[in-house]
Order: C-alpha cells, then sequence, then structure tokens
C-alpha cells in the first residue's frame, strides 16, 4: 500500500515537474518576443535624442563662432578701410608736393559743409594745433579749392572758389599768357574777367596765377565753359569757369603753406 503511494507521489511530482519546465521555457521567450519592439524603440528614441542634443551644441558652438569671425571680419574691414584711406592721403600729398607745391601742411579731412546755397564753405579737422593759418591755399591733385578764411584750435573754415567773396589771380594754362581775375559764381562756377585782347575761348584752362600773392602759381583752376559777347565799352572779355574741383564731394584735402 505504501509502495503505490509512494509511486503516486512520484508520479504527481514528475507530472509537475514537466509542467512547470515547459512553462518555464515558453513564458520568457513569449515574453521576450513581445518586448523587443519596445526595447528597440526605446534604443532609436534615445539615439535620437543623443544626436540631436548633440547636434544643437555643436550649432550653438558654430554660431558662436561665425559670431566671432564676423566681428573679426569687421574689425579687419574697418582697418583695411583706414589703411586704404590712409594710403590714398599719402598719394594725394606725394601728387601735390610734386605737381603743386612742395610746401604742405598736412591733409585734412572734411567734416562739414556749408548748408546755404549761396556760400560755399568746408570746415576742416585741423586748425591751429596743427600749423593752419588764415590764407593758406587748399588743394587737391584735381586743382585749388580755396583758401583758409578762419581758424581755431582744432578746426578751419575754407572758402572755396566758387563762393562769392572768393577771388583767385588766373592765367591760361600752358604759358598762353593772359592775366585775369576769377570770382566765385554761387552755386558752381566763377566768373572771370580778361583784357578783351586775350583770345580766350570755350575749352580753355585756367591756373593760378601769381596775382594777390596767395596762390602758388600753375595750381589748375577751372575750364572755360562759355565766353560772354564783347560790348562795344566793354574793356575786359568775360567768360563764365567751371571749377576743376566740385566742393561738395570732396573728402580729404592738402593745406599748402602760404606764399
Amino acid at each position: 500500500m505504501n509502495w503505490r503511494r509512494l509511486l503516486l507521489v512520484f508520479s504527481a511530482l514528475m507530472l509537475l515537474s514537466l509542467v512547470a519546465t515547459r512553462f518555464q521555457v515558453a513564458a520568457p521567450t513569449a515574453l521576450r518576443s513581445g518586448t523587443v519592439p519596445i526595447t528597440r524603440a526605446s534604443v532609436t528614441v534615445a539615439d535620437n535624442l543623443r544626436h540631436a542634443y548633440q547636434t544643437l551644441v555643436q550649432e550653438r558652438e558654430l554660431a558662436r563662432e561665425v559670431a566671432s569671425l564676423r566681428k573679426q571680419n569687421d574689425v579687419l574691414r574697418q582697418r583695411n578701410e583706414l589703411l586704404t584711406r590712409e594710403a590714398a592721403r599719402l598719394r594725394q600729398l606725394q601728387v601735390i608736393t610734386q605737381t603743386q607745391a612742395p610746401n604742405a601742411v598736412g591733409i585734412a579731412q572734411v567734416i562739414a559743409v556749408s548748408p546755404s546755397p549761396l556760400l560755399a564753405r568746408l570746415t576742416l579737422n585741423l586748425g591751429q594745433n596743427a600749423g593752419v593759418r588764415v590764407r593758406m591755399p587748399v588743394t587737391v591733385p584735381g586743382g585749388l579749392v580755396g583758401q583758409i578764411s578762419d581758424v581755431s584750435g582744432k578746426e578751419s573754415t575754407v572758402v572755396s572758389l566758387v563762393d562769392p567773396e572768393s577771388s583767385v589771380g588766373v592765367t591760361l594754362q600752358g604759358n598762353r599768357g593772359g592775366r585775369g581775375l576769377a570770382r566765385g559764381v554761387p552755386p558752381d562756377r566763377l566768373r572771370a574777367d580778361f583784357s578783351r585782347s586775350i583770345p580766350i575761348k570755350v575749352g580753355d584752362v585756367l591756373v593760378t596765377n601769381s596775382l594777390g600773392g596767395v596762390y602758388p602759381v600753375g595750381i589748375r583752376v577751372g575750364t572755360v565753359e562759355k565766353v560772354l559777347p564783347l560790348g562795344p565799352n566793354d574793356l575786359n572779355r568775360t567768360v563764365i569757369v567751371k571749377p576743376a574741383v566740385d566742393v561738395g564731394v570732396v573728402e580729404d584735402v592738402t593745406i599748402l603753406e602760404g606764399l
């Protein structure tokens, strides 16, 4: 009787073991197959988030580098502009000392232009502190600009050739003779008077002469644009002159020592 019970118990335990073993094997496999997609999705999301973060960090670093490079580029461009302008100023000074007058005081920058249509005056950034004095000639490579009329410590005022208070002695370029006097006619012309015996014509170039003792001789003043008809009682021949220099666009000028 006992051996039968033992056999039944043994058989029951074997059956339980087989059942338990079967479910133990099947359950983990089914579980893994169900969680694989979730695991893969989680890994993919994590990778994407990591890449997105890395990309964001890199973009911020690149943005900072680009901003820094732009600032450096702006500084270099400004320096280049200053150097280019300084080189142009030095070339201007060289041209003037070789072709107009050797005794230049220096180059000044035009910092203001008179707003009045009846006056043609410029304000320069050089004054008494730089050796500038009243009546000093002011010029550019293209021709005469005018003369200094007023000076302070750091600034000076130029009366240009087309100002109504301006006058300059002129003669025909190329040693063709003739002494005349040109006065400013606002807003942008000069009126010159010559002896009626001078054969002056349209297109003739006028340069400075020694009349008045202010300007060096031979600096270009302008070109004859019109010769006015002579009246029977006229002693002088009058011409309208287009100035060689448009003072409205001048940026840098050279100040010469007076005669």
